[in-house]
């Protein structure tokens, strides 16, 4: 047998909605009126304007139908990376998202997102001018693998970074542990998007959770069951010793 494998690859959605202009314009309004009226969220955004957490709470028909585009986007992604083997319905998707506005000189310090299984991006408006920098503005994603950062190999991308230049009606979709940041946007560009977290609660997930109790709340233990710690000793090893 002769094989190369490609191991520990890391998926990364873009899709791009065609139909999106005249939501995104109806976006873009919803977007700044809500920026006029309520003060900043500080995250990892520096000179941007971040909403609430509550942006899939927003009444307006736009905001259903991007919650749709979402859907759509994590299922595919979740098939591609579980080879078929998982389909999430709307049902077991726990979500929230938040609106960001930015201006000249605004940008994102390097992170990742909380604990969820997907995260994502989708662009309202990106009118960004490229006259400084053609990285004005994008977001670019870390080869989580530390390590490659001294590989050198002329023509691989192994300790890269991957760019996605921000297009309205753009979706990106990522796992949420993948280190990412956004350059900064340039003179007086304006890029408007909306980011959000995914949780998946699979059936797998919840039917574990089911036979799970808080430590501090367990199962009632039986009058003739051992308890644990009595008569018992234990020691800590330290990776030192001999």
């Amino acid at each position: 047998m002769h094989t190369v494998k490609t191991a520990f690859s890391t998926p990364i959605l873009i899709r791009d909605w065609d139909e999106a202009t005249e939501v995104n314009r109806r976006l873009t309004a919803i977007i700044l009126e809500k920026e006029a009226r309520e003060p900043a969220m500080k995250r990892s955004n520096i000179g941007s304007w971040d909403s609430k957490k509550d942006l899939f709470n927003w009444p307006q028909p736009e905001i259903a139908l991007l919650k749709q585009w979402v859907v759509a986007g994590i299922r595919e992604i979740t098939q591609t990376a579980t080879k078929g083997k998982l389909d999430p319905e709307p049902e077991d998707m726990l979500a929230h998202a938040w609106a960001n506005v930015s201006r000249a000189d605004s940008y994102r310090k390097i992170h990742n997102h909380e604990a969820c299984t997907w995260s994502g991006v989708y662009y309202v408006k990106s009118k960004l001018v490229k006259e400084r920098s053609v990285s004005s503005g994008n977001i670019e994603f870390l080869d989580p693998r530390m390590q490659c950062i001294t590989t050198e190999l002329p023509g691989c991308n192994v300790g890269g970074r991957v760019r996605v230049v921000p297009k309205a009606g753009r979706l990106v979709i990522f796992p949420n542990w993948l280190l990412h940041y956004v350059n900064p946007v340039e003179d007086d560009s304006l890029r408007i998007c909306i980011a959000f977290n995914v949780k998946l609660e699979t059936r797998t997930v919840k039917r574990r959770a089911g036979t799970m109790y808080p430590l501090g709340q367990a199962a009632p233990v039986s009058v003739d069951a051992p308890v644990i710690g009595a008569h018992s000793s234990s020691v800590v090893v330290s990776l030192d010793d001999d």
